[in-house]
């Protein structure tokens, strides 16, 4: 299975708004959102969001593009410490629930809370005092660590390398 990374971006400057204007959404053809789509129409196995400590919550991005997608995985990178378990695991159930169970997590393999973290978020899943159903219905998210296949790519369509690699490969 592959996965596309999203490109870190930075954050916009702050802008001064209309006061009349209140849709704060990002524009439809934001790169995130057309990358993802794209990774949809051809087939892959899904879109790897970053964790960005100056950019916008991986989770929430991820599920923006689960609803603006059909059939990838949508996989977001967190650290342990950004929620208790508890509040990932419902937020996930959540998320599981609307998009098909397309949602995975990534946490760093050197994050110290990782196992635990997951142990029990998966343990609230599972448990009768844990998520209500139908939440606990759904399927947990998949966990991935540093080993699994990841393609990255650039802000130009065409740069994509491994990730972790210096060098750009243009492909067709």
């Amino acid at each position: 299975m592959t996965h596309i990374v999203l490109p870190r971006t930075p954050a916009p400057p702050p802008v001064r708004l209309p006061a009349f204007l209140t849709d704060l959404r990002p524009a439809p053809e934001s790169s995130a959102l057309a990358l993802a789509r794209a990774a949809d129409l051809a087939g892959l196995a899904g879109v790897l969001v970053p964790f960005d400590p100056e950019g916008p919550e991986s989770l929430v991005t991820a599920a923006g593009l689960l609803r603006a997608t059909r059939y990838i995985e949508v996989v977001a990178e967190f650290h342990s410490d950004i929620a208790t378990p508890q509040y990932a695991a419902k937020f996930s159930a959540s998320v599981q629930r609307f998009s098909g169970g397309r949602l995975g997590w990534k946490l760093p393999v050197d994050d110290p809370g990782r196992e635990r973290f997951v142990a029990v978020a998966r343990e609230f899943w599972h448990s009768p005092d844990g998520l209500p159903k139908p939440l606990s219905d759904t399927a947990f998210p998949n966990v991935y660590n540093d080993t699994t296949a990841f393609v990255e790519v650039g802000h130009d369509p065409g740069e994509v390398f491994r990730l972790g690699e210096k060098e750009s490969a243009y492909v067709g």
